[in-house]
């Protein structure tokens, strides 16, 4: 993003940015005169044109502006937040590119995006909108929260995009998604068909990992370290271009621009089963080739360690929820599997205070509580209310609502913990942002009978990988790193990936947590909590984020460092 007020001359650019980046560290004075120069040569906005000469470090640049873009673009973060102008750009495309149109103003557009480094986009967006367009560098996770916000997270049926998770359903019975065999699928098929049908292909024969590499008029799609061994599949060069496409788009991979190595995951559901897809996008002579490693999610158990040390002023708040027997708790997942692993640490954690659980809806079984049938808001189901009232005649001790898009979902969770404990389940990328989502569409009336006692974050990080860990220097990414997000003191290692690991079908995940009291709510005055504000103050207050305990778990060596940096990075605005 860049933090001047649109369309000011080069001087008011050096006021604004240039002297700022340098202060902090982040350019150079001679960065910053090749970034003016290209300015003056090429137009646009001077974050812009540094981020295209390569005078600041991208992730650093992205830290930076979160911090301080209210402040110098208080314009566009407010159309951003509020009314970004999403009708000119399809939802896929602005998912795939990582990109929002945000404001319209004497026919330019000011268009969002992380990097400067796809060359043909501005020119495809301005012959899409007929628009002039004005690039601005924005933070990915602010775009990403943007994205969330005011488009589709499925831009087609079973592609679903989402902060911190992509999904690609390879079979739904209910939704009549099934794939074929890759024999039978047609060239000029959709590049979901195709890609579901070579990843389905994968599993049944037991793969772990799948190549596609073109070459001339076909490409060869490999599947090593199948159980049921099979020749190779000749994928038409036609089709493979969409394909492509795809993984890019749904890794995120297209989105981060010119980053080495280009890799990125999104996650295959079957059923119930959820395979982790890791990608790996490498050039060659013939064009791009993929490797996709193909690896069940295996959810570690959460030891009273890491919970005591994640959730330290949580038990206190259980006990008083068992004693009081009334109160409404949220649990904040981005996924199922945060979802399982979140309801069973706080089952643990309540311990036999609420002995007879209840489960009102689609909680995974493998958490130890009774499923009523799984929710869905639609007229084959039971709706929401009915529900409730199947609950409530079991008398039961604690209650766990499931995700629901019903519009009095809030309200009602709101109104049963007015007389008895109630656990929510809520979809957001952290506590902090659920707690902004109900504040700005409850209000604080919702909770003048029902005591809220805060949100609980879960999140599901990627174990370090012992034989292929490499050390890896924060301040190679993140320099100057910002006086309140200090890290850990320790070592840090990142896995490279190798047959260890990435080889060996399984991925080995770390729950890790954090807690968001209620009474956070009304930090804000009148105004709505903002995620942003609230982070601040749990830094100030040095409570343990997501963010710090993913890094804490990295300084021991548990969890590779890149999966809080991604968080940080990529999701957290």
């Amino acid at each position: 993003m860049s933090v001047e007020r649109p369309r000011t001359n080069p001087e008011s650019d050096r006021r604004l940015l240039g002297d700022l980046l340098v202060e902090a560290g982040l350019t150079s004075r001679s960065g910053l005169m090749a970034g003016l120069e290209e300015q003056q040569l090429r137009g646009g906005r001077l974050g812009f044109n540094l981020m295209k000469v390569g005078s600041v470090i991208p992730a650093a640049f992205h830290l930076f502006l979160q911090d301080h873009a209210e402040s110098l673009t208080p314009e566009l973060v407010e159309a951003m937040r509020i009314a970004p102008a999403v009708d000119l750009i399809p939802a896929r495309l602005a998912h795939h590119y990582g990109m929002v149109p945000v404001r319209v103003q004497d026919g330019v557009l000011d268009l969002a995006v992380a990097t400067a480094d796809i060359a043909r986009l501005l020119p495809a967006v301005q012959e899409l909108t007929g628009l002039r367009v004005d690039p601005v560098i924005w933070p990915p996770a602010l775009i990403a929260k943007a994205l969330a916000r005011f488009y589709p997270a499925e831009v087609e049926a079973g592609i679903v995009q989402r902060p911190g998770e992509s999904l690609l359903v390879l079979a739904d019975r209910s939704r009549d998604l099934r794939p074929l065999l890759p024999a039978m699928v047609r060239e000029d098929a959709p590049a979901g068909d195709w890609l579901r049908a070579l990843l389905a292909e994968g599993i049944r024969r037991g793969a772990r990992r799948i190549r596609i590499e073109p070459g001339g008029t076909l490409v060869r799609v490999t599947y090593n370290g199948a159980v049921v061994e099979a020749a190779p599949i000749d994928l038409p060069a036609g089709a493979y271009p969409g394909v492509l496409s795809l993984l890019t788009g749904l890794t995120g991979i297209e989105a981060r621009g010119r980053v080495a190595p280009r890799e990125g995951r999104m996650t295959a559901v079957a059923g119930g089963r959820r395979i982790r897809v890791s990608v790996l996008v490498m050039p060659g002579l013939d064009g791009d080739s993929c490797r996709l490693d193909l690896r069940g999610e295996r959810v570690a158990p959460v030891g009273d360690a890491d919970l005591a040390a994640d959730l330290p002023d949580l038990a206190p708040v259980l006990r008083e929820w068992a004693i009081a027997r009334r109160g409404l708790l949220f649990l904040v997942t981005p996924g199922a599997g945060e979802k399982a692993a979140g309801v069973a640490a706080l089952l643990h954690l309540l311990g036999e205070r609420l002995p007879a659980r209840l489960a009102c809806g689609d909680v995974d079984p493998m958490a130890g509580v009774l499923t009523l049938g799984r929710f869905r808001d639609d007229e084959e189901t039971l709706p929401l209310e009915a529900l409730v009232d199947q609950a409530l005649a079991r008398n039961p001790d604690l209650i766990i609502l499931p995700e629901s898009l019903h519009p009095r979902a809030v309200a009602i969770a709101a109104a049963l913990g007015a007389e008895r404990p109630v656990l929510a389940v809520l979809s957001a990328v952290d506590a902090f942002e659920a707690a902004e989502q109900i504040a700005r569409r409850e209000g604080r009336q919702a909770w003048d009978d029902a005591p809220l006692l805060g949100f609980v974050g879960v999140r599901l990080m990627e174990r370090l990988c012992g034989a292929c860990a490499r050390p890896f220097d924060l301040h190679d990414l993140l320099s100057p790193w910002p006086a309140h997000r200090r890290p850990y003191p320790g070592n840090y290692f990142t896995s490279q990936g190798c047959d260890a690991c990435r080889g060996s079908g399984q991925i080995r995940l770390e729950p890790v947590f954090e807690f968001l009291p209620g009474t956070w709510l009304h930090l804000a005055g009148r105004e709505p909590a903002r995620a942003a504000a609230l982070r601040a103050i749990a830094a100030r207050e040095g409570r343990m984020t997501l963010f710090h305990a993913g890094l804490r778990r990295a300084a021991d060596g548990t969890v590779d460092v890149k999966e809080p940096l991604r968080l940080l990075l990529h999701e957290l605005g």
